[in-house]
């Protein structure tokens, strides 16, 4: 679509109406409102689908109107709707009527992560038998080098952000009011059985995490904390799909 039509279509510009078929402007008017309004439910529509968690905690009414000012300021620049809004959690943190909910943001940006992520590629993972084998097959595993997706990404937030879109899509909105939104948490994202999946998780697994994407062997890439236990630690990375090679 033509940059400047797709800047009329969401503003009042009107250089276009002496392009469309119609007995006068008026009626010309009329038909590109038309269109109008189609084009932009639509995207509102989209970021709605995009942002499900963020519309909830601000309300479907509030939600729209700051989607419509977004979509006047941000015109879609890819025919795959699903990558629109990739800046919205931008917009929204310095977004003056959303600025009692500093969360806010964090939970848009969130949401955008967990939707590319889905739509990225799946990599085959290691089951508990392969990392035995592993394990065993060496004199020292503190050598070894546990790889992770490329794909996989490690969030912090001073917010309970993952706990909230935990809430969100398992037991109703009626727990997002239990949650402890003050909480800092971090967050580890992986894509498994075809979708992003995400895992609140403690600073000390973080780290590791971290480390072994950065290709630190075991012994390297464990924290230095008494609150580790890297036995706990592996038996979730096993469960969840993260290791996908040992070596």
């Amino acid at each position: 679509m033509n940059t400047s039509f797709k800047t009329a279509l969401l503003t009042e510009d009107t250089r276009f109406y002496n392009e469309i078929k119609a007995p006068n402007m008026q009626q010309q008017e009329v038909r590109l409102n038309v269109y109008r309004n189609n084009v932009v439910v639509s995207l509102i529509d989209a970021l709605c689908d995009i942002f499900p968690v963020t519309e909830t905690l601000v309300g479907e009414e509030f939600f729209r109107a700051m989607a419509r000012i977004y979509l006047l300021e941000n015109q879609p620049s890819s025919p795959i709707i699903s990558e629109y809004g990739v800046n919205f959690s931008d917009f929204i943190r310095t977004f003056e009527p959303a600025e009692n909910l500093p969360f806010l943001a964090d939970v848009a940006a969130l949401e955008h992560e967990m939707l590319t992520l889905t739509h990225s590629e799946e990599y085959k993972t290691l089951d508990h038998d392969a990392v035995s084998t592993a394990f065993s097959s060496v004199e020292d595993p503190s050598v070894l080098l546990l790889n992770v997706p490329p794909t996989t990404k490690i969030l912090a937030s001073p917010f309970a952000i993952g706990s909230l879109y935990q809430a969100h899509f398992s037991d109703g909105h009626q727990c997002l009011n239990n949650v402890d939104i003050n909480k800092s948490e971090y967050l580890l994202l992986i894509k498994s059985h075809l979708y992003a999946q995400l895992h609140v998780i403690q600073k000390e697994e973080a780290i590791l995490i971290k480390n072994l994407m950065q290709q630190k062997s075991l012994e390297d890439a464990v924290p230095d904390s008494d609150l580790f236990d890297l036995g706990k630690t592996l038996a979730k990375l096993i469960e969840w799909k993260v290791l996908t090679q040992i070596k």
